[in-house]
């Protein structure tokens, strides 16, 4: 699996950290979430150049790494640079989710996950949150997951169509 690039993208409020953060842990690849970042610092104020040097620190050693966040069009020229910089084969995993479910779930985590501390949007605000990433994918490996219906959802299903994927896959 090295020289694999897994980018998990997708709106707010899709699964795509819970997801990324299994996946790590199953197969024993380093993960980098940018809101873990940000977390760490207490602050969103962490500039992409930091997050892109660390992930081009992995790969230069040839390391399989997962990357996750609502990435949107614009980052697909960084992201691409680093694949080809390092030979890499990427492959996405894009979450989403109706919008009405995912404003709901949005709105639910800053009520309950951020202590109360966070203010409910309006659907208007949140569409304007995820219209850059609710789309996003990069490269000819894409796997799309719904999750409108979390029960729906098989993280066994998805490590194994992205096995599928991985060049010289057992």
């Amino acid at each position: 699996m090295n020289n694999t690039l897994i980018i998990i993208s997708g709106m707010a409020a899709a699964g795509k950290t819970k997801f990324a953060e299994w996946l790590s842990q199953e197969i024993g690849v380093p993960l980098l979430s940018l809101d873990e970042l940000w977390e760490k610092v207490e602050s969103a104020a962490i500039p992409f150049t930091q997050y892109w040097v660390q992930s081009d620190d992995l790969m230069k050693h040839s390391s399989p790494l997962i990357i996750e966040f609502g990435f949107w069009d614009e980052q697909k020229p960084v992201i691409n640079e680093l694949v080809e910089k390092y030979s890499y084969q990427a492959i996405n995993v894009h979450f989403y989710a109706s919008m009405e479910e995912a404003h709901r779930r949005f709105n639910f985590r800053r009520r309950h996950d951020m202590g109360g501390s966070k203010p409910q949007i309006t659907m208007e605000q949140y569409l304007e949150i995820v219209k850059q990433s609710k789309d996003f994918q990069f490269g000819d490996c894409v796997i799309r997951v719904d999750t409108t219906d979390f029960s729906k959802v098989s993280y066994d299903e998805i490590a194994k169509s992205l096995q599928q994927f991985v060049v010289g896959a057992v």
